[in-house]
């Protein structure tokens, strides 16, 4: 008849010791995963408490970062299970998740929804991810959560408000769930060996970040100012910003409202114009919308109205009260505007004098052409492209035209060699070649990028171009085909794209 055979496996060489606090060989506190050494932080294991299968481990970060990634590598123990990587803003009041983290696909969508598996599709789409829920390896895992890479804005991460929005964080928690283990707890002989559990805990000896300051664009540099806190750091804040993270504009400085830096603008914050009778002011959208306020250019431009005017002055600018005040009552000279240029020879002298100008003049007294116009009185409009000319447009005498830095011509509209793409929003007008160092020769090209999603008309093909039968899934962007009853000789596969993949390309070289 049949025998069975029982063999007997031993394992040796694992060490069990106890910890303890007072014993560094034997502490493995918090501090371990973060010291940048090779000791280790543990938990509790599920021997003592079943609860410590739900364990925090909390980094405060101390202020406002963009944080791109996350590495985490484990020590004597699996990589969890089941967790959550969380995220706060406002210094750990409140956490949102930032990731999920599960053994399987059926798991995310039971755990975490639906929409945690499918693809990103959004800068702030949370996913959940399998592939670090593995068994293996029992020691010495790692993970990697990049944040921002595979995001639609991850390339122009200056214009994605919601990226940036999405990796900002104050502090950072790992909110784990869920042991990994080899199910030993459930086999026979096991379940007469309640020292199995005590192998079940989790164990970090490394957590590394990687991210920068909160700068919002207005800043090169991020370092630290503070002598009484040397791990604080601060934006060194340039066009006209203050703040920790320059996300205001600095006192006297707002005749605009604050705006991040982009690519093609600084977006500097502008003096408000008080005449040097105050240095302080704020910004007001009514008095922007109604052109009530004089920029330092010149120009009714912006909302900034001045605090504490100075030297007998009042108003938005600080002007001049023209009432002269003597024991019995004040007395108003006649306002000197110029009866060529404006509306009105005489205008309100309600606390300050302002002339009403005639159209494409400007000025207090109506005594220039206004930008883009030359020739005073008869101002008469220049001949340039505002795309390519600088704020002023055109010398107000002679006409001229004010070209931007990168472009040429008499009307300012041609970029100058070794730049192209002619563009209003760029502060110097047209954008630099970048040819990887083979010329400095580069023109427009009428292509454009467009994104494909349509996945309708794949073709799995093997070798000798049998099609394999796929599973379209339309309103998912996704083809599967099941390869489990695949004959052997279809082992090397290939798909094949649509037309609308196919023609005409830009071949692009890397370095």
């Amino acid at each position: 008849g049949s025998r069975v055979i029982y063999v007997h496996v031993s394992f040796q060489g694992q060490y069990c010791d106890i910890c303890s606090r007072g014993d560094n060989d034997r502490a493995h506190p918090i501090t371990n995963a973060i010291d940048g050494t090779e000791r280790w932080w543990q938990s509790p294991p599920l021997s003592r408490n079943t609860e410590y299968n739900e364990v925090n481990v909390t980094l405060d970060l101390g202020q406002l970062f963009h944080v791109a990634y996350v590495l985490v590598k484990f020590a004597n123990s699996p990589r969890p299970d089941l967790w959550v990587l969380e995220r706060s803003v406002d210094f750990g009041q409140t956490y949102r998740p930032w990731q999920f983290f599960a053994s399987s696909k059926t798991e995310c969508i039971e755990r975490f929804g639906q929409r945690t598996i499918e693809r990103i599709n959004n800068d702030d789409d949370i996913i959940c991810t399998t592939e670090y829920s593995r068994i293996v390896p029992l020691e010495n895992g790692e993970i990697v959560v990049s944040l921002v890479n595979g995001r639609p804005g991850a390339l122009n991460f200056s214009y994605s408000p919601v990226l940036r929005d999405f990796t900002k964080a104050t502090n950072i928690r790992l909110r784990f769930l869920r042991t990994n283990t080899l199910l030993g707890h459930l086999m026979g002989k096991a379940l007469r060996d309640p020292t199995v559990t005590r192998r079940y805990y989790y164990s970090i000896k490394d957590i590394s970040i990687g991210g920068r300051c909160v700068c919002n664009g207005h800043a090169e540099a991020c370092n630290a100012k503070d002598p009484n806190d040397p791990y604080k750091l601060q934006c060194d804040c340039q066009h006209n910003t203050c703040g920790v993270s320059c996300d205001q504009c600095c006192p006297g400085y707002r005749q605009l409202p604050w705006k991040p830096a982009t690519t093609y603008s600084a977006n500097e914050c502008e003096p408000c114009n008080c005449h040097r009778h105050s240095f302080d002011c704020y910004y007001d959208p009514e008095v922007d919308q109604r052109r009530g306020s004089l920029d330092a250019h010149g120009h009714y431009r912006g909302g900034g109205v001045c605090l504490n005017c100075q030297h007998h002055t009042t108003g938005v600018n600080c002007e001049p009260m023209w009432a002269l005040f003597s024991a019995a009552s004040p007395v108003f000279p006649v306002c000197t505007c110029d009866p060529h240029t404006s509306l009105d020879i005489s205008c309100t002298t309600s606390g300050h004098c302002r002339c009403q100008c005639k159209n494409n003049v400007v000025g207090r007294q109506c005594d220039r052409c206004a930008p883009g116009f030359h020739g005073y009185p008869n101002c008469r409009p220049c001949n340039c492209n505002e795309a390519g000319t600088e704020e002023q447009v055109c010398d107000s005498v002679s006409g001229q035209c004010l070209c931007k830095e990168n472009v040429q011509g008499s009307r300012c509209d041609q970029c100058k060699v070794g730049t192209f793409h002619l563009d209003p929003t760029n502060p110097k007008g047209c954008t630099s070649c970048f040819c990887f160092g083979a010329t400095d020769r580069c023109r427009s090209s009428e292509k454009r990028r467009t994104e494909i999603m349509n996945m309708e008309g794949w073709v799995l093909l093997g070798a000798d171009r049998q099609e394999v039968p796929v599973t379209v899934y339309p309103g998912q962007d996704l083809v599967e085909a099941d390869l489990s009853d695949i004959p052997d000789v279809y082992q090397d596969l290939y798909w094949h794209a649509p037309k609308t993949y196919l023609g005409d390309k830009v071949r692009g070289a890397a370095t």
